[in-house]
């Protein structure tokens, strides 16, 4: 079975690190009766990156390690105050100066009895590489080895790839995915510090390589910004452990966004579906007083490096302030533990919204990304700069933004990610047509949409050139349509590990939900041209998917800027095949449970269309 361009790539990261025992197998714990922190996982996730579609430039220094995420609790019935870590024998100071960690966190070092945390390292260097032996102590300062283990560093192919935190905070939705061959089973879901009410499997029992999804109800609404740690237990694939992942607690929304909210600007961002962009200021600004409750325009506001305290003293609890934006490509010039130091600065002065970074090294995400609270990443493909080396000055294949996404979300991961894609903006490296085409504009964004972003923001809504090209003004308008009408099945669903037929040069990436399928298609049969790339049209496309057990799809809906259209669909067994007349560019198709699907995505187009007329 052909396996869709994207996760292919990413299921041979991931085999390539897999691992026939799990990360706690064959780990040795203290003394018996010595460990006051009980070491209950051990996430080791190697950092990878492409190499060999593209080639970034400055890329002499590559990270050779990985991340490092200890998960403990307290079993002792006295607190435990952390200072430092010591790994095959050298102390954290050792790793630290000597440039062998990017940089380490652990949130909470006072561990009251019952309580879990985690510490989180990010090595580049060779010691933390798959396979490396690593003996690991946590100390506190009496400077006694309060919890240790002993392991070879290697990847879990069962991992927690999102939580999503839904409105009111009681509510999650945890996503897993199982790399591997075997079909563990997975048990109810715990969430250290919380009581849950509930826990819903979707494909609790997880054959690989394959997803599942847990649908949690917490006893009371999770504090913002508190610190979500979440337990499954598993059985089989390796030794029984509890694999963990966690993320700080946010509602999860889906953002339409452009760099530029200048005020003659937002009438027509509006009429083209956009609610965030980028501003500062203060709250007396006419922005943030008057123009943004009256477009119902969130801004997401930078607080730079280093740290502009008077900004987030002046706008902490102002409800359209969106997420706080330490800085925009800090991984071409700042190092990634001076971004650690504002990010811990700012959730100091006001931890009741998000951070956000921008990044656009593929080769340092791994370094960068799992910071912040929300990692994004931009990389344009058309008549722009660019990180990576291209063969023509003016453009590159549109497939590399997809890698970047791909690649942004491993580093991220289970925390959401949003992208730049790329809008409207005027450079010169493609001189008689400055913008992406329409098809240009779609092709990026379906292909960043495929590899599970949980936000998009349009780069950018330039005035002189969406004045020179209003076809990219109504590209824009039109699939942002789209994202109105699929912004909480974007939140809802993650990329899946499956089987997919497709024909040739036709690339799927299927995301997955407790109640539908999205495939996000692209024909990768055009030309890299100086003026306008051009497709070839793809004839009579059938493509096959292997549903997940929880999929029983009533309807195939091709969700298009014109509106719902049906798409012939056939059922046999666990194998769904959907076929259309034709693909140009790119498509999106949704198997959903429901019978009534259409009609309800029908009446909420109506609306969005209408909305394109709204006065404000």
């Amino acid at each position: 079975m052909k396996m869709p361009i994207g996760l292919t790539s990413l299921a041979l990261i991931i085999a390539s690190t897999a691992f026939s025992q799990s990360a706690q197998t064959g780990m040795k714990g203290p003394e018996r009766g010595a460990q006051k922190l009980r070491v209950d996982y051990v996430h080791y996730r190697p950092a990878v990156f492409e190499t060999e579609q593209f080639k970034e430039a400055e890329s002499e220094h590559l990270n050779k390690g990985g991340l490092l995420y200890v998960y403990y609790t307290n079993v002792s019935d006295q607190p435990v105050n952390l200072r430092f870590y010591r790994l095959n024998g050298k102390d954290t100071s050792y790793w630290r100066l000597n440039g062998f960690v990017a940089w380490d966190r652990n949130y909470n070092p006072n561990v009251a009895p019952g309580q879990s945390g985690v510490w989180e390292i990010d090595g580049v260097t060779e010691d933390f590489a798959a396979g490396k032996p690593c003996k690991f102590s946590l100390i506190d300062h009496k400077e006694g080895a309060v919890g240790k283990f002993e392991m070879t560093l290697e990847a879990d192919p069962v991992q927690v790839t999102h939580i999503r935190v839904l409105p009111g905070m009681k509510e999650l939705e945890i996503h897993v995915r199982n790399a591997g061959k075997d079909t563990p089973q997975l048990g109810a879901v715990e969430i250290a510090g919380a009581e849950v009410a509930s826990c819903e499997w979707a494909g609790q029992e997880l054959p690989g390589p394959g997803h599942a999804i847990a649908h949690v109800t917490l006893a009371a609404p999770a504090t913002p910004a508190s610190l979500l740690i979440v337990k499954i237990p598993v059985k089989g694939g390796g030794a029984d452990r509890t694999v963990c992942g966690h993320r700080r607690a946010f509602e999860d929304v889906f953002p339409i966004g452009t760099w530029n909210s200048a005020e003659e600007n937002l009438p027509a961002l509006r009429r083209m579906h956009v609610d965030t962009g980028v501003s500062g200021g203060k709250k007396t600004d006419k922005f943030f007083a008057e123009l943004a409750p009256k477009y119902g325009h969130n801004a997401i506001v930078h607080t730079e490096v280093p740290t502009e305290v008077d900004t987030l003293r002046e706008l902490t609890g102002h409800p359209n302030v969106l997420c706080w934006g330490l800085a925009d490509e800090p991984d071409w010039s700042t190092p990634p533990n001076v971004m650690l130091l504002c990010e811990q600065m700012v959730r100091k002065y006001d931890s009741t919204k998000p951070s956000f970074m921008t990044l656009c090294r593929d080769i340092k995400f791994f370094e960068y990304a799992p910071i912040t609270d929300i990692a994004c990443q931009d990389h344009y493909c058309v008549t722009a700069p660019s990180s990576s080396i291209w063969k023509k000055f003016y453009g590159t294949r549109l497939e590399e933004t997809q890698i970047y996404t791909r690649d942004l979300k491993r580093a991220a991961e289970p925390k959401p990610i949003w992208v730049w894609t790329q809008g409207i903006a005027g450079w010169g490296e493609r001189p008689k047509r400055t913008v992406p085409t329409p098809d240009e504009l779609a092709g990026q964004l379906v292909l960043n949409l495929g590899q599970g972003a949980k936000g998009i923001l349009w780069f950018n809504y330039g005035r002189k050139e969406a004045d020179k090209f209003p076809d990219a003004v109504d590209a824009m308008r039109m699939w942002g349509r789209v994202m109105c009408l699929l912004r909480q099945d974007f939140l809802a669903s993650d990329p899946a590990l499956m089987a997919v037929k497709a024909p040739e040069k036709i690339d799927v990436a299927p995301l997955a939900s407790r109640d539908k399928l999205l495939l996000c298609l692209f024909n990768t049969d055009y030309d890299v041209d100086p003026q306008a790339y051009p497709w070839r049209e793809k004839k009579d496309v059938k493509i096959s998917v292997e549903l997940p057990s929880w999929i029983a799809p009533a309807a195939a809906l091709r969700i298009t800027p014109e509106g719902v259209i049906p798409a012939d669909l056939k059922v046999s067994g666990r194998k769904a095949t959907i076929s259309m007349d034709s693909l140009r560019v790119c498509d999106i198709i949704m198997l959903p449970n429901a019978a009534d699907a259409k009609e309800k995505l029908d009446a909420a187009f109506r609306q969005i269309v209408a909305d394109e007329d709204k006065t404000y």
